[in-house]
């Protein structure tokens, strides 16, 4: 499912001070979501058209290195969605800058799933059936007989 519409880009919440807190906010479909990137950078050395800090100087080339590979990475993990088939959101990508990703299997899901590709394989006969882990008393019960 392709999303309608999509953007991305990074701006400074100034405090106080003129050191500002870096930004990205995220719009998909209308719905927009933002995070802070936890960098800190000085207002007058930031151009907001380009999204990227101003300077020579090596602290400016790692905040625009940082900027520009959080923006491959939640730009592979929006293809990744996408080919999944999966709906995309700005609460999803959010949520991946955040380090909290989607859902995760957990050991019994795994172990039932590791079974159902080995069932498959024994049915065509290119695997034995002692492969096929016990997840259950059910399956255990099964395994004995």
């Amino acid at each position: 499912m392709l999303e309608q519409s999509y953007g991305l880009f990074y701006f400074l919440k100034s405090a106080k001070s003129s050191t500002c807190t870096v930004y990205v906010r995220i719009t998909v479909n209308g719905i927009s979501k933002e995070a802070s990137t936890k960098r800190k950078w000085d207002l007058s050395r930031c151009d907001q058209k380009e999204d990227k800090a101003i300077g020579t100087k090596e602290d400016a080339k790692t905040l625009n290195s940082f900027l520009e590979s959080l923006t491959t990475e939640i730009n592979s993990f929006k293809t990744e969605l996408l080919n999944k088939g999966l709906p995309l959101s700005s609460v999803d990508l959010i949520n991946f800058v955040n380090g909290r990703s989607l859902k995760r299997n957990n050991v019994l899901q795994e172990f039932q799933e590791h079974n159902e590709e080995i069932k498959a394989l024994v049915k065509k006969k290119e695997y034995s059936r002692e492969h096929i882990h016990v997840t259950s008393l059910q399956d255990l019960t099964l395994a004995i007989l």
